[in-house]
């Protein structure tokens, strides 16, 4: 092969002209050899765009948002319970004739002890109860009924269907004798199963003793974006997995566990805001997060994690309604010990309590998530881990022979989220939308 030669170009040289080394042509590998490449700031330095904390969610549990537990079963189950209630409905109309009645729950009657219609100023004694209905009972107005009684006091007047019951003591006689109470049970427990997750990335020997500026191609590198890929699945995971156990299709990995997330546990406090946010005004707010206090073994005090666009909106409402609102903005650890990292701000309900709201851009960025949120209660959050399998890397998983050319390692890990009270939890669907796309 013949040493090529210099070619010839016509002047006058510009910065385009010759064309073989124009300032335009940036990819060419002539021009790079030739012609200084000019940056801002030199490679490895890349303009951030954002500096919140992406893992915001994972940074509060590791802080003080959830108690610690290790697991020696992959279901796990808790109770609670509420006291049962001392009321109940009369699912038939009451006739002022009546004698039998039908209640929604018969086991408030008790033989010898009063029905109290509060609202009718009418009470009964309880004669008789048939809890299956296998007596056969009925009202004047042919009603399959579960309860024989006699009228004590009130006006003989017609009871509407649906009205409150209330369960009375039972009246003594002077020569009588006290009367058998019923006791109670424990209802059905809550449970979850864990979550085991494990994922991981290669770089060959030979890249991975390559020269590089920077980081990028480096073994460091492959780690820090697994890591990073890892927490951000885990974080969505946490949130709003659905539970599943079953095995494996493909019949390679065996039994599969996923647990549900916070959001699936969420059952009583959830409002739909609308698509645009007409519900999200301050004194529904208010009214909404109230409730998630009702609890006895609610926390002091909420957080409550919201994508941009239902950030905008509770601010908005807290301004609107006059609500005492303090920005926090994104502190760092030097400015507030207790950061996470987030844009937050401290909203005070009418009660005086108080709701931390953390904006998760990035975690909720997705079209679907931008308005929803979900508010946490830190007393009433347990997280679980089963046995060793914690978040950790596993250094070296190839075989002893591909591991002479390739390098690969994993992260490994498992969690079971348990809300203990959801009704202290809540979910906010729905708000106001950007014009634009974000």
């Amino acid at each position: 092969m013949s040493i090529p030669q210099i070619t010839r170009a016509r002047g006058p040289w510009t910065s385009v002209n010759p064309s073989t080394l124009s300032a335009l042509k940036i990819t060419n590998s002539t021009v790079n050899d030739f012609r200084a490449k000019s940056w801002i700031e030199r490679p490895p330095a890349i303009f951030e765009q954002r500096r919140e904390n992406d893992q915001a969610f994972l940074a509060w549990l590791d802080m003080y948002g959830a108690r610690q537990t290790g697991l020696s079963q992959v279901i796990s189950s808790w109770y609670t319970l509420r006291p049962a209630d001392h009321y109940t409905t009369n699912t038939k109309a009451i006739a002022a004739a009546d004698t039998y009645i039908a209640l929604d729950d018969s086991l408030i009657a008790k033989v010898g002890f009063k029905l109290i219609f509060v609202s009718y100023g009418a009470e009964y004694r309880v004669l008789e109860v048939d809890d299956d209905n296998s007596e056969g009972w009925t009202n004047d107005a042919g009603d399959a009924c579960n309860v024989r009684v006699e009228r004590l006091t009130g006006p003989a007047v017609a009871i509407s269907a649906n009205e409150v019951c209330n369960a009375g003591h039972a009246p003594l006689g002077e020569l009588g004798t006290p009367k058998r109470d019923t006791t109670t049970v424990p209802g059905d427990p809550s449970w979850n199963t864990i979550s085991l997750v494990g994922v991981y990335n290669s770089i060959s020997h030979v890249q991975d003793q390559s020269e590089m500026i920077g980081e990028w191609g480096t073994h460091p590198k492959i780690m820090a974006d697994l890591w990073y890929n890892h927490r951000m699945a885990k974080q969505f995971e946490m949130l709003f997995s659905q539970r599943f156990s079953g095995n494996d299709t493909l019949d390679v990995e065996g039994q599969l566990y996923i647990g549900n997330g916070i959001v699936p546990q969420i059952k009583t406090n959830v409002m739909e805001a609308g698509s645009l946010g007409v519900n999200l005004s301050f004194p529904e707010l208010n009214d909404f997060w109230e409730l998630t206090f009702d609890s006895e073994l609610s926390a002091s005090e909420k957080s409550h994690f919201c994508g941009a666009a239902q950030f905008r909106d509770i601010r908005k409402a807290a301004i609107e309604g006059g609500a005492e609102l303090e920005m926090l903005g994104i502190q760092s650890g030097i400015d507030n010990a207790q950061s996470i990292g987030a844009n937050t701000m401290r909203v005070q309900l009418n009660s005086g309590r108080v709701v931390n709201v953390y904006e998760l851009k990035q975690a909720f960025s997705q079209p679907n998530l931008v308005d929803w949120g979900i508010t946490m209660d830190a007393d009433n959050l347990v997280k679980g881990v089963f046995g060793d399998f914690d978040e950790r890397y596993v250094d070296d998983i190839e075989t002893r022979a591909q591991g002479m050319t390739l390098r690969s390692d994993a992260v490994v890990d498992s969690w079971m989220m348990a809300v203990i009270d959801e009704s202290t939890f809540g979910v906010i669907r729905g708000g106001t939308r950007g014009l634009i796309n974000r």
